[in-house]
């Protein structure tokens, strides 16, 4: 009777107590109205602020499921996918948690239940809110009514370096380490150490404002919250660590390697001249670069004076005549004709590597 909220547990305060007393009601009122009204907001906020009625809560919604004799057909329906919600938002107690977790294994596995994709769901989410914390911002009116249509997820686009686009299938409790491990796995990476190198950022002001998010962030939390502020936000993915080598057996890690450093490249940050002098070897490997990243772009000629411009570093463009670059770059056009352009990237990248 105590574990259920039938009445006060030992030490619980009068304002617990007078709280509790609210919430049957309120549960009531989701059921008969449909959650995704106020009242839904209202519930989750009460629950949210008062952290002892969660357990209550938890206990309120399975007393509904268990003994429902509601003539409503979807009644039962509702209170699942408002047990999803919940456990997406709220840890429950570590003493209901073994309670909780058996309540949803049984119904994943009763033959013939109506219910065990979201009870396995449901399972899920506890399991992910006990490791990340639970969501931290309110779901928006079209997340609720998207979740009370049965569908928990949405999708999200991604940009990796040189704007390629992804979109993920983002699920009420995806965090930012899900979608770093799901990129990553299509770079043909697996080692966690070198997942650890790589970062989500929320860009927002048309580029102005650019964050990393923490991994135990949860993506539908940010959405949320962008949408209210900045409508035009995306999802950038980034290397932000370069401890691990370079893999250059996957198109899409060479690609989208070869993307981020290039830009960085052009400002002369990979660039280290001493004293502002370059040496015959530097001249020669900034025009092996320059065709190098002629031919990643298909070219199979000598690139033009303009072109050859855009390819080297302004500030070292201007080290020597743009004839001299020309000699210089023609002759290593020749040497890369037979590669790919695939190959032309990777190659750029491992002379980078090796001379940086």
């Amino acid at each position: 009777m105590k574990f259920m909220g039938d009445h006060p547990l030992r030490g619980q305060s009068e304002h617990f107590h007078h709280e509790r007393q609210h919430l049957a009601p309120l549960v009531t009122h989701c059921y008969r109205n449909g959650p995704a009204d106020c009242a839904f907001v209202a519930y989750l906020q009460l629950i949210g602020e008062q952290g002892l009625m969660r357990d209550e809560a938890y206990c309120q919604v399975l007393k509904q499921l268990t003994a429902n004799t509601s003539l409503k057909p979807d009644s039962c329906q509702s209170g699942w996918r408002l047990l999803y919600v919940l456990t997406a938002y709220c840890r429950c107690s570590a003493v209901l948690k073994p309670f909780l977790l058996k309540f949803f294994h049984d119904a994943c596995k009763s033959p013939g239940a109506l219910f065990q994709g979201i009870a396995k769901a449901c399972e899920q989410n506890l399991r992910k809110t006990f490791q990340f914390g639970g969501r931290g911002v309110l779901p928006s009116s079209m997340e609720l009514k998207a979740i009370m249509a049965g569908r928990s997820s949405k999708r999200q686009l991604f940009l990796f370096p040189g704007g390629i686009e992804r979109h993920l299938k983002i699920k009420t409790c995806s965090v930012a380490l899900d979608i770093i491990e799901e990129l990553c796995y299509e770079m043909a990476l697996q080692r966690l150490q070198a997942m650890d190198e790589y970062t989500i950022f929320i860009v927002t002001n048309r580029g102005q404002n650019v964050r990393p998010l923490n991994k135990r962030e949860y993506i539908l939390d940010i959405v949320t919250e962008m949408e209210q502020i900045d409508s035009n936000y995306s999802f950038w993915f980034r290397r932000v660590i370069w401890a691990n080598p370079l893999k250059f057996d996957n198109e899409l890690s060479i690609t989208v390697h070869y993307n981020q450093v290039l830009p960085d490249y052009l400002k002369a940050l990979l660039n280290v001249v001493p004293q502002g002098k370059i040496s015959e070897q530097q001249f020669n490997q900034i025009a092996k670069l320059s065709a190098l990243q002629h031919r990643a772009k298909d070219g199979l000629y000598a690139p033009t004076i303009h072109e050859l411009a855009e390819y080297i570093p302004a500030q070292l463009f201007s080290k020597q005549g743009p004839q001299q670059w020309m000699h210089l770059v023609t002759q290593h056009t020749h040497a890369v004709q037979s590669l790919s352009p695939r190959q032309a990237r990777s190659q750029f990248l491992g002379t980078l590597t090796t001379h940086t």
